[in-house]
């Protein structure tokens, strides 16, 4: 009797919620990388948002509600968080996502979720003579025109069947005494990926390598996570780093502090994965 009535008040309650615009389901918690720009807080009130009109689709493996979005600074991070159970759901760009599922056997999809539009691009500090921007642009923009962009997303990210982002090769030029330092956090394959020999591997560092080729400069690769990138550039330990750009969130750039200067974008997507333990 006493289960019956409790489930009747469920019921209630449901229809209640269902009337007032809310799901009732179980609520997850999300991990996510961390913005820059936004605290964890204000990054999950303005996703939710924008669920509420529609931009997004909620992350589930149901229906469910997240309840919040936990900040990680790094990929690592994130995959020992879901094993640890810390959070029920992880969310990553899909090429990522699909190589973090094939790399662990515990790893299922939970949902593939239309997002807001996020770019990778290259950061300087905006304070800084543009010459060196301008030069990464050209070349940018000429990889772009040319098509090796695309043959190097084809050949370091498409490319079906590989365990381990390839590795990629810098040149060395003599008689250029400066480097260009480019921080790189080596911890998002098969997008950027340092081996643990030191070797670079991933689309980034590709598109790096035929930036430094174009240009005749010499690059030093610097290792750093996610989270310290706008302070890499701020110290000068990098004079660029390799960046994620998502679109305004409620009026907020959420992961391009004041003082940064972007390049180009030069890879794009839209779409996330939820990614839970099986």
């Amino acid at each position: 009797m006493k289960s019956r009535k409790f489930l009747s008040v469920v019921l209630v309650v449901c229809i209640i919620s269902l009337f007032a615009g809310v799901v009732c389901a179980d609520q997850i918690k999300m991990g996510v990388l961390a913005k820059l720009n936004m605290t964890s807080e204000e990054y999950h009130k303005a996703a939710l948002s924008r669920d509420a009109k529609g931009d997004t689709a909620i992350f589930s493996s149901g229906s469910s509600e997240v309840v919040s979005r936990v900040f990680y600074d790094s990929l690592t991070a994130l995959v020992m968080a879901l094993n640890a159970g810390e959070v029920d759901e992880i969310a990553l760009p899909q090429d990522v996502g699909e190589y973090v599922m094939n790399a662990n056997d515990g790893f299922k999809l939970a949902a593939i979720v239309r997002t807001m539009p996020s770019y990778l691009a290259i950061g300087f500090r905006k304070d800084d003579d543009p010459a060196l921007r301008n030069k990464f642009n050209e070349a940018l923009l000429a990889m772009k025109a040319d098509g090796t962009l695309a043959i190097l997303r084809a050949k370091y990210i498409d490319e079906p069947g590989l365990d381990e982002p390839l590795p990629v090769k810098f040149e060395a030029y003599e008689n250029v005494d400066a480097k260009i330092k480019v921080a790189v956090t080596g911890d998002l394959p098969p997008i950027d990926f340092i081996a643990a020999d030191g070797t670079p591997a991933g689309f980034n560092t590709a598109v790096l390598a035929e930036i430094g080729k174009r240009l005749k400069i010499n690059i030093e690769l610097v290792n750093i996570e996610s989270g310290a990138r706008a302070a890499a550039l701020a110290s000068g330990r990098a004079d660029a780093v390799f960046w994620i750009q998502y679109d305004k969130i409620e009026g907020i750039q959420a992961d391009v502090p004041e003082g940064i200067a972007l390049s180009e974008p030069y890879y794009n997507w839209n779409q996330m994965f939820g990614i839970r333990k099986k």
